[in-house]
């Protein structure tokens, strides 16, 4: 045993001897320095109840009462009664991985903010112009109503990109979580993107087969989620054709599938698919795609996507399933 309370004093790690009774038989320096109390003699749950302070965002680490965060690693003595209880201090580690990660989102948002200002600056300036031109004296009506109209599509531009960088900003906070229908969620998206495949003259096509499940998200996020996954198939669809969006389950998930008869992604953006401001569109904020992959994740599922040159491409959400209040129906719109 004296050999073991040596081996133990020399550790670089906090180290606590546990006898069979549960006490306290021995402790090196750097135990007692990490929870900043005299161990020897007390039961080891007592000093766990007093000194251990778990927090919410502990995971493989525990939090002291002095704010310290360590590693506990607790394995029994060979041939004798009793435990070795091993405290790795993970304070530093963890303060050196906050400030990189506060630093490494600093640069981010600098890239975000320049990108930004670079996406932003095209339509404000062409606005700022049409603006300019129907304040010319003795315009002709239809000059007034070419540059009134060019005006609107410029700001509407302009509000889709701030709405899009909100619902950015937004997604990667913590959303507040409701049990929702399916029928619900779908009939938001149908309402708020059917004038916008209307004035496309594209063709939306809804296959509701999950009109009774119930998932638990929120309502927002997954709307505007699905709404620009529905816009994005819209853009590329041509005039007459057709875009589907389709919904289905089974015991577990919930899938929303929505897809189109288009060109195709441009294999050079793959790759980059769900990176901020990365765009085919010459008008896109490259937003769209890098809100839906974040807002899916919040609500723990998963986006897949696949796609084929002149053929088209198709992106689904799936989700946990919370419960199924009837039997499943199908609903067509088109």
């Amino acid at each position: 045993m004296q050999d073991h309370r040596m081996l133990i004093d020399a550790m670089p790690n906090g180290v606590i001897l546990v006898d069979s009774a549960g006490t306290v038989e021995h402790c090196n320096h750097n135990a007692i320095a990490l929870v900043d109390a005299p161990l020897v003699g007390r039961l080891w749950r007592d000093c766990v109840a007093e000194y251990f302070k778990p927090q919410a965002d502990d995971w493989h680490e525990v939090s002291l009462h002095n704010s310290r965060r360590v590693k506990v690693d607790i394995s029994a003595i060979p041939d004798q009664s009793g435990q070795l209880v091993v405290l790795t201090d993970l304070t530093e580690t963890r303060r050196l991985q906050q400030k990189i990660s506060h630093l490494q989102r600093l640069s981010s948002l600098g890239r975000m903010v320049a990108s930004l200002a670079h996406q932003i600056r095209t339509p404000l300036s062409a606005a700022l112009l049409y603006a300019q031109n129907l304040a010319t004296p003795n315009l002709d009506h239809n000059r007034q109503q070419r540059f009134s109209d060019k005006l609107l599509s410029r700001l509407k531009s302009l509000e889709q990109q701030v709405n899009d960088m909100l619902l950015f900003a937004k997604s990667g906070d913590q959303q507040v979580l409701e049990p929702l229908s399916s029928a619900t969620l779908i009939d938001s998206v149908v309402q708020s993107v059917s004038p916008y495949a209307q004035a496309k003259k594209v063709r939306l096509s809804v296959q509701n087969n999950a009109d009774d499940a119930i998932l638990k998200g929120n309502l927002t996020a997954l709307s505007g989620a699905i709404q620009n996954l529905l816009t994005n198939a819209i853009d590329v669809t041509d005039k007459g054709q057709v875009v589907t969006v389709s919904t289905d389950y089974s015991a577990n998930d919930w899938c929303c599938t929505v897809s189109d008869t288009g060109s195709g992604i441009p294999a050079e953006i793959q790759s980059q698919l769900f990176t901020p401001f990365v765009t085919s569109k010459p008008n896109g904020t490259g937003l769209g795609l890098a809100v839906v992959n974040t807002v899916v994740k919040a609500h723990q599922g998963q986006l897949n996507w696949q796609t084929e040159a002149g053929q088209g491409t198709e992106f689904s959400i799936r989700l946990p399933i919370e419960a199924v209040q009837s039997k499943p129906q199908e609903i067509c719109y088109g």
